[in-house]
């Protein structure tokens, strides 16, 4: 019993370092002031807090009936204060500032308003460049209320044609709920419990494994399949699988908020709302992300881990850690609620048992701490990691393997496992096996591998280090390149007529699937093409008159291979 005191104290200790900085936002929000950006019902394809890859949802998904260029209007009276335009992401976007202190965004647009859409495109001519972020002064483009501002579409990290829209506190740039702004969304039907589990939190989550808890439920509440759930730590939290319904769509979406109660005393809580787009990667912090990588499936902690920064939580002692200090009987209840305040409980009895100890830390490991600076050295291979980097202790274990082949200049580093996030970008430095004078230096470039994904970097060589960055774990290799992309012509050819076409499309690969720069020049003067994945789209206007012309091309990749096309058509 002493032992279990003292294991109780260090963990009060280590936890209490993140409690100050929480809190939860409890604004009450104008209700009739901003209108449905669309001319149809609002049905949500995603809501905001929604569980996604590497972030929560930041606004809401709405339907356009699976179809593009519906017309969107401004949702009150502004005006569009900063345009986005990226390959990913939003896509097209615009920002409108209100003067009631708040901005809505727009997203994944086909295109803007005609004025706009001028001012927009002479910009892209001036800057040579078709990829924009800018903000606008308010006098130039002012907007009322139901006004059309742009045609709906899916540019950027779309799956598919929809409007994504957000509402943000202007002073803070933070994202809010729209759900709690009076939208006409009709909900009330309550959120639903798929699954949950305890964690023995006498280890760090990186170590032990999730156990689960059988549920039923009897209408209108979840409970345990068994009479008493028997767990052997004194120090467990708890992670929910659950997902929101709505009258509206046949989606199902985020939940709003759930409360941790033990004895009727409060342990954690959180609201989702009210926190930063650039926070919002703390979501890796707030779901078991080994469970999501290994199993595609989203498990919510119930308690706060010790570099989880996310402003959402009510401040509690122990961050949502239950304290077993005894073998009695205790009763847990887990509160569900949407933005519409649809509410769901889940509540069981927990006791414990048997209070076993074992060291499930790997012996090779090297422990990297939360909310410090680690940093690891390998024979042929150095990382550093910021403060912010891990929100648990990690158990990190580097592995270098001799690797061969042509195409390889350094040894293979496997940087622990994808099973772990990194909160931030590390950096990572190789030593190549190039000798200095190798002219092949020029194309080496870095690559990591992190489950199916591959990513490519390059910052830099110091002797004979080249040094890059990524925000996933994973095997770091450097690779040599010579080989160019390739530039296909896709639905047309050279010296072809397109006087009835209205876009001429070109398709960029590359052998390790990372595209550069692309550059297209009409007769001698830069032309303007869209983005959109590995398509290059310019669309026939003002720019292309009738008659021949000759187009030519040019398309870089990561190591500085270069492509150069020249094609003719008539228009």
């Amino acid at each position: 019993m002493k032992n279990l005191f003292k294991c109780i104290a260090f963990f009060i200790s280590f936890f209490s370092i993140s409690k100050s900085s929480f809190s939860q936002d409890i604004t009450t929000y104008p209700q009739s002031y901003f209108r449905n950006p669309l001319d149809i019902p609002i049905q949500l394809v995603s809501n905001f807090g929604e569980l996604r890859p590497n972030h929560f949802h930041m606004g809401l998904d709405i339907r356009t009936q699976s179809r593009e260029n519906l017309p969107v209007y401004a949702a009150a009276n502004g005006y569009i204060s900063r345009i986005k335009i990226e390959k990913g992401g939003y896509g097209n976007a615009i920002y409108i500032t209100h003067p009631n202190g708040y901005t809505t965004l727009y997203a994944h647009l086909n295109s803007f308003f005609p004025a706009l859409n001028d001012y927009i495109k002479k910009k892209q001519y001036d800057e040579q460049n078709w990829e924009q972020d800018f903000e606008l002064p308010a006098n130039l483009f002012p907007v009322k209320k139901g006004q059309l501002i742009a045609l709906s579409g899916s540019t950027g990290a779309s799956g598919g044609p929809h409007l994504h829209f957000e509402i943000r506190d202007t002073k803070t740039g933070n994202n809010l709920n729209p759900q709690l702004f009076g939208f006409n969304i009709p909900d009330n039907r309550a959120p639903i419990i798929k699954g949950l589990y305890w964690y023995d939190r006498r280890y760090s989550t990186y170590v032990g494994s999730e156990k689960a808890i059988p549920i039923t439920k009897k209408n209108p509440i979840y409970t345990s399949t068994a009479k008493v759930v028997k767990v052997n730590s004194p120090l467990v939290s708890f992670g929910i699988s659950t997902e929101d319904l709505c009258n509206a769509s046949a989606f199902n979406l985020g939940v709003y908020s759930i409360e941790l109660f033990m004895d009727d005393s409060l342990c954690n809580a959180f609201r989702l709302n009210n926190f930063s787009y650039t926070g919002t990667r703390y979501v890796n912090a707030c779901i078991d992300y080994s469970k999501l990588i290994k199993e595609k499936r989203y498990v919510q902690y119930l308690a706060v881990l010790p570099g989880n920064k996310l402003n959402i939580f009510t401040p509690t002692s122990t961050n949502g850690v239950v304290i077993l200090t005894d073998t009695m009987q205790h009763t847990i209840n887990i509160i569900v609620k949407d933005a519409y305040k649809n509410t769901v409980q889940l509540k069981f009895n927990i006791q414990l048992s048997d209070s076993l100890h074992s060291n499930l830390f790997p012996p090779n490991a090297k422990p990297l701490l939360p909310n410090q600076q680690n940093i690891v050295n390998g024979n042929n291979v150095k990382v550093i990691f910021s403060a912010n980097a891990f929100y648990d202790v990690v158990p990190f274990v580097l592995n270098e393997i001799v690797a061969s082949g042509s195409s390889v200049a350094s040894e293979l580093a496997m940087l622990h496992n994808n099973t772990v996030p990194v909160h931030d970008s590390f950096t990572v430095q190789l030593k190549t096996t190039l000798a200095a004078n190798d002219p092949l230096r020029n194309k080496v470039v870095m690559q990591l591998i992190s489950g199916a994904n591959k990513y490519i970097a390059k910052d830099g060589w110091a002797e004979d280090w080249m040094t890059a960055r990524f925000n996933k774990l994973g095997k770091v290799q450097l690779l040599i390149d010579t080989v160019p992309p390739t530039i296909v012509p896709v639905g047309w050819k050279s010296n072809a007529s397109l006087a009835k076409a209205k876009a001429l499309v070109l398709r960029g690969n590359d052998n390790l699937h990372e595209l550069g720069n692309f550059r297209a020049e009409l007769d001698g003067r830069w032309l303007l093409f869209a983005k959109r994945g590995n398509n290059f789209i310019y669309t026939f206007d003002e720019y292309c008159s009738k008659g021949i012309h000759t187009l030519k091309v040019s398309l870089t990749d990561f190591a500085g291979n270069v492509t150069n096309e020249t094609y003719t058509f008539t228009r």
